[in-house]
């Protein structure tokens, strides 16, 4: 009896017409998968055909055993006579539908697992450069573990998703550099590769580290892919790669398992056996893309991105209170505003809202070395020294490998007179991220404060070649110059400078011969009102410039005005250079003021 019925299946293709609706409901879902983003159909309509599918087969099985295809229209099998069927034609041209199908789904197959991972494998180092030009040192390779996270490629059609693959990349980082054991190249330095093509081996020595992560993102509608692969970097071995295709909503959970992945891969060379990976992450969909946007236009670092960054760190929290990165996120950027735009009426406000943006993130995460370096820059820029200190500590002893909360820690160092420390701060800075070109920069002023020219002259100047149009790096090496009294070259930098800036030549190059009048002849010119002038975009430097003039009293002026406003960091950047103290240690008022500023002792 079985056998039997096993042979009428046969006889009626019932088997065949259900091998090949199967290969063809796959074909049509793969090509639905590629064509509704595309086309901006809504998310469900994927699983709608897949429903539709699961519905239609045991019909199409039915129909199979029931009806028969004859040259005359459909009819049903009990009214078709032995003589009359044409089943075993009709099963011949369901074996060439297959064997189509088939070869379609195959090919398929392969291009999807082979060449277009290939693709977008080759895209993560496509691009036009062929060498470093660079004279940054090459970073010394620590011990144990150490990887740099190379900036995904963006694969997707829309060359505005950059934020996306971007995000991603810095996300996995994040993630990485919380883990102990692992040193991760900072931010800064590893995108400063971006849309290079150079060996990873080359990358790694320069960057100081053992391994590269490189990927690339595809992003369409709500579904992303991401693919990833570990490489070390001695001989370009592949360790791990694999490809993931989620939807959106499980990011993190695509980030935890690469992060994982990584750590299995090196877990012999991690100083723990117990690896804990965190994030402050976020379940809204909507609120990571605004918190990757905000971060996008961070690190443009422009006073409008800034702007633009607040925007979106303001709707990534609207969407999820709870997003403590979002909280951070804004924090970090309503704190830079008052450097940025030197506005004495807007500083208390971006103060007060970075400080309540800052306690939201802390009181959802409260070891956040982020939160933490903050607050640190908030009571910095006040000249609250001591609240200062212990914030910045305590984000050192919670996140001791971001680069920024040395930099930042640094800063208030050298304006409180610890210059060996100063140095040392931003060092580690340094290491962390050697291609950054303000940590850099903020080292050859430490420089410049010890009195140490020649060394400053050479780190601004490394910054330089890194990045050639750094205006601010240009105003530093001009001073340093100038400290050098090699007025010409000073010209050549205040020249770039002011080309960069906006500020006129005429202006700056006036304010020099004034510099150099007062150093070679010892005559005291003119200067407040191009000193004023000229300082407009960075009031750091006014009281510099009038001791480089021989203007003391009007320096200390200007100290003195410029501690009782809304930004009274301003007033105390220079205050304890080897510079000023050479020009005005014989001035009582000079050491009133020093000793009422910034006298505060560290504690170790």
């Amino acid at each position: 009896m079985a056998d039997s019925f096993f042979t009428e299946l046969k006889k009626r293709n019932v088997f065949k017409v259900g091998v090949a609706y199967l290969v063809l409901a796959w074909v049509l879902i793969q090509i639905a998968d590629v064509i509704v983003p595309a086309l901006s159909l809504p998310d469900w309509t994927i699983t709608f055909l897949v429903v539709i599918g699961m519905f239609g087969f045991p019909f199409a099985l039915f129909f199979a055993w029931a009806f028969e295809v004859t040259p005359e229209g459909i009819k049903k099998e009990s009214d078709i006579s032995a003589e009359e069927s044409v089943s075993a034609h009709t099963g011949r041209k369901l074996d060439f539908i297959i064997i189509g199908l088939m070869a379609i789904a195959l090919g398929y197959f392969i291009y999807e697992s082979r060449f277009s991972s290939e693709a977008e494998q080759k895209a993560v180092v496509d691009s036009s450069s062929t060498e470093i030009e660079s004279a940054q040192d090459v970073v010394k390779e620590p011990e144990g573990a150490s990887i740099a996270v190379l900036p995904f490629v963006n694969m997707s059609s829309d060359p505005e998703q950059e934020y996306f693959s971007d995000g991603i990349s810095e996300e996995l980082l994040n993630v990485l550099a919380k883990i102990d054991g692992l040193s991760v190249a900072a931010r800064t330095s590893s995108f400063f590769f971006k849309g290079q093509n150079l060996p990873i081996g080359e990358i790694a020595k320069t960057l100081g580290v053992k391994h590269i992560l490189e990927g690339s993102v595809r992003k369409a509608g709500s579904k992303v892919r991401i693919t990833a692969q570990l490489i070390r970097a001695e001989d370009g071995y592949h360790l791990w790669s694999n490809t993931y295709d989620r939807e959106l909503d499980n990011i993190f959970a695509i980030q935890d398992e690469i992060s994982a992945a990584i750590v299995k891969e090196l877990r012999d060379r991690l100083m723990s056996e117990t690896v804990v990976i965190q994030h402050a992450g976020t379940t809204n969909r909507e609120a990571f893309d605004e918190y990757l946007k905000g971060r996008y236009f961070w690190n443009l670092r422009t006073l409008e991105d800034i702007y633009r960054a607040k925007v979106h760190f303001e709707r990534a929290t609207q969407l999820d209170a709870k997003y403590a990165d979002a909280w951070l996120g804004l924090g970090e950027t309503l704190v830079l505003l008052p450097t940025w735009e030197f506005d004495n009426d807007k500083a208390p406000e971006h103060y007060n809202q970075a400080r309540q943006a800052v306690e939201k993130a802390l009181a959802i995460q409260p070891t956040s070395g982020r939160g933490y370096a903050i607050l640190g820059s908030i009571h910095n820029q006040r000249i609250e020294w001591h609240e200062s200190i212990e914030s910045y500590q305590l984000a050192l002893k919670y996140e001791p490998k971001i680069a920024t909360s040395w930099q930042w820690y640094g800063n208030l160092l050298g304006s409180i007179g610890k210059s060996e420390e100063s140095i040392e701060a931003l060092d580690n800075a340094l290491r962390l991220d050697p291609y950054s070109r303000i940590v850099a920069a903020n080292l050859a002023e430490a420089l410049f404060l010890a009195g140490q020219y020649d060394a400053a002259l050479e780190r601004i100047n490394n910054a330089l070649v890194i990045a050639p149009n750094f205006s601010y790096g240009m105003s530093i090496q001009g001073f340093i110059y100038l400290a050098l009294h090699d007025f010409d070259a000073a010209r050549t930098s205040f020249s770039n400078y002011a080309e960069m800036s906006g500020l006129p030549k005429a202006l700056l190059f006036k304010l020099i011969a004034g510099i150099e009048i007062f150093i070679t002849d010892g005559m005291i010119p003119p200067l407040s009102d191009v000193v004023y002038e000229s300082a407009i975009g960075d009031p750091y430097y006014a009281s510099l410039e009038l001791v480089l003039g021989g203007h003391y009293n009007k320096a200390l002026d200007t100290i003195e005005q410029q501690s009782k406003s809304n930004l009274p960091i301003v007033s105390v950047y220079f205050i304890h250079s080897q510079l000023f103290q050479k020009a005005m240690g014989h001035m009582p008022r000079y050491h009133e003021l020093v000793k009422r500023l910034t006298t505060i002792e560290v504690e170790k």
